[in-house]
């Protein structure tokens, strides 16, 4: 097994995963900076923003009647932690769906098995129902390797398997020589991942493990029951009841209660690959579904079950848009509101509400002579952030010019640049960017600033009106704490 482990350490493409994942689960505070970091992780990952979301709008979660649209509030309640382990999960299946059919499949199963993770660990009142779901990620960890780095090997076990009726341990003892969960866990130390993660790829219902343990165990084996193999075999509905009365001394569910696990897994992997923009093969995954289903004694619930999304794409901006502007006007008037928090729902508010690349929040300093840049999302934002550091005089350049005007303004949209300006963004390596003056009082206090680099589609006018409304909810919502400061 160790040659097999130096290849697969040694490939091309595992060092950009690996960093990828131990940058995700490194340690970070539930503070502002750290917010500002994890927020610059999530936001580029469409789906792992929708992840994020969804979660927080889950019932586990929610604290009040409004569903939430904004990945930055969603991260205030879920806390680093909690969005480390969806990042570690995500990173995982986006970077292997990509590969082949048959490690699409694999990782639609691992997908399938976290989500039943998680729905058992919720109906079993555990504490961290997203620790279930990265360990259910990270179960198969092994056999997806394999298939992925020695697909003829993984050809030839499945062959065995199929052809030879041969266990899955016995074919692998002949053509590896360990078990699929031996390399799992020697990779998944490798990255860096939690001692839970290590357990859990070896958790099985016989052994003795922790609570965590019985549930990826439980988890992996129902997924193995409902969708590994051929879904005409009619024999999922006893392999079903095998597993239930294996698991039944550990995990205490109803019969009721593990058929809403297993709905919701169905539906909250279809959103996924529907956000992913990941085309499964439907006509399978549909079949996998009404098998899924018919073991469980449950009609299926839709026809168009594996069906991708076909709203459009101008009504869901605009959708999106309404929803991040009513959660930042919530959170800029709402009492004791942090000026630091309502910053970066304007900042993802606009990063995510228009066509940008990068965004930022500058400041005047309390002599009103610099203007600096105080936190930023987007692409390369740590790179920039040292750039933005202007003193508001002439020698301030193109954006303290601009915002000395106390108008909102966008180049090229509005007017062409000029010569001073055209030479920042080249330096800058942009084709476009504007400024929003935040105004309080009747002063500037700062700007919001949003960019985008060469061959980006120009803003239209509803998308710079809608910046600037967000613009203005910040200046609210500091005029608003300076009220109460003076008062207090």
């Amino acid at each position: 097994m160790r040659a097999r482990l130096s290849r697969i350490l040694d490939g091309s493409d595992f060092p950009a995963l690996s960093k990828q994942i131990l940058d995700s689960i490194s340690a970070l505070d539930d503070d502002a900076n750290s917010l500002q970091r994890l927020a610059n992780v999530v936001l580029q990952e469409y789906s792992l923003t929708l992840s994020v979301v969804r979660t927080a709008n889950s019932v586990h979660y929610r604290r009040s009647g409004r569903p939430i649209q904004s990945a930055t509030h969603a991260m205030m309640m879920l806390g680093a932690r909690t969005v480390r382990q969806l990042a570690s999960s995500l990173l995982l299946f986006e970077n292997y769906q990509k590969r082949s059919p048959a490690l699409k499949e694999l990782m639609l199963l691992s997908l399938l098995t976290a989500n039943h993770a998680r729905g058992v660990a919720q109906k079993l009142g555990m504490e961290e129902p997203e620790e279930a779901h990265l360990c259910g990620m990270f179960r198969n960890l092994g056999e997806v390797l394999v298939a992925c780095h020695f697909p003829d090997d993984y050809t030839r076990i499945r062959t065995l398997m199929r052809d030879d009726d041969r266990s899955e341990a016995a074919a692998l003892s002949t053509v590896l020589g360990f078990r699929y969960e031996d390399l799992g866990v020697e990779v998944s130390r490798h990255w860096g991942m939690p001692d839970s993660v290590v357990q859990g790829i070896r958790a099985r219902a016989t052994a003795a493990v922790s609570p965590l343990g019985s549930v990826i165990a439980f988890s992996h084996d129902l997924t193995v029951a409902l969708y590994r193999g051929d879904a005409d075999t009619g024999t999922r509905g006893a392999a079903l009841e095998e597993v239930l009365e294996r698991h039944a001394h550990k995990v205490r569910l109803t019969r009721d209660q593990i058929r809403d696990v297993v709905t919701d897994a169905i539906t909250e992997t279809k959103e996924l690959f529907s956000s992913a923009n990941i085309a499964p093969d439907r006509a399978r995954m549909r079949k996998l579904s009404e098998a899924a289903h018919a073991a469980l004694g449950v009609a299926q619930q839709a026809t168009g079950e594996w069906e991708a999304l076909t709203a459009d794409d101008s009504v869901r901006a605009v959708t999106l848009r309404e929803r991040l502007r009513e959660e930042l006007e919530s959170k800029a008037l709402a009492e004791g509101s942090d000026p630091t928090e309502v910053l970066l729902l304007a900042l993802e508010g606009v990063l995510r509400g228009g066509p940008f690349d990068r965004v930022l929040a500058c400041v005047l300093s309390a002599d009103r002579t610099q203007l600096t840049a105080r936190s930023g999302l987007g692409h390369h934002i740590d790179a920039v952030l040292p750039h933005f550091d202007f003193p508001m005089s002439v020698r301030g350049g193109p954006i303290v010019a601009l915002l000395s005007q106390r108008q909102a303004v966008y180049l090229p949209a509005e007017r062409s640049m000029n010569t001073n300006e055209l030479r920042w963004a080249q330096s800058m390596g942009i084709t476009q960017f504007g400024v929003f003056p935040i105004i309080v009082a009747g002063k500037i206090v700062g700007c919001l600033y949003a960019d985008r680099a060469a061959g980006g589609v120009l803003p239209d006018r509803a998308t710079v009106r809608y910046v600037k409304s967000l613009t203005d909810l910040v200046g609210t919502a500091i005029a608003r704490r300076r009220r109460v400061q003076a008062t207090g």
